[in-house]
């Protein structure tokens, strides 16, 4: 008992004096925010295929920025972060995932259809 006492004494104390606190790190998700790198690049359609595509890009199939239709004789512009990836929603397929030497690259559709 006399230990239990001891040790709220010493974990109130340490929060007194500023020593503890429950306060989050912000300084680790800044660093987290700065390494996130936005890549733009173009998306082409699918041409003589006929295949109109719903494009979405986020972490996972299903999450981030969705919906975009890529008609077959379009060419589309977008944007997401390095290790995103751009899939089909329609499908579910992941298209590409997205490196940093994408940046400012086409991808032609014509050859994951």
């Amino acid at each position: 008992m006399k230990k239990m006492n001891l040790v709220i004494a010493l974990v109130t104390g340490l929060f007194a004096f500023g020593l503890m606190s429950f306060e989050p790190n912000t300084k680790k998700d800044q660093k987290t925010q700065i390494q996130a790198k936005r890549i733009s690049f173009r998306i082409k359609g699918t041409g003589s295929k006929g295949i109109t595509v719903k494009i979405g890009v986020g972490s996972q199939i299903g999450s981030g920025s969705c919906c975009s239709s890529v008609s077959p004789m379009t060419t589309a512009g977008f944007s997401g972060e390095v290790g995103h990836v751009v899939y089909d929603s329609e499908r579910k397929r992941i298209i590409t995932k997205i490196y940093e030497e994408m940046e400012g690259q086409v991808i032609d559709l014509k050859s994951y259809y």
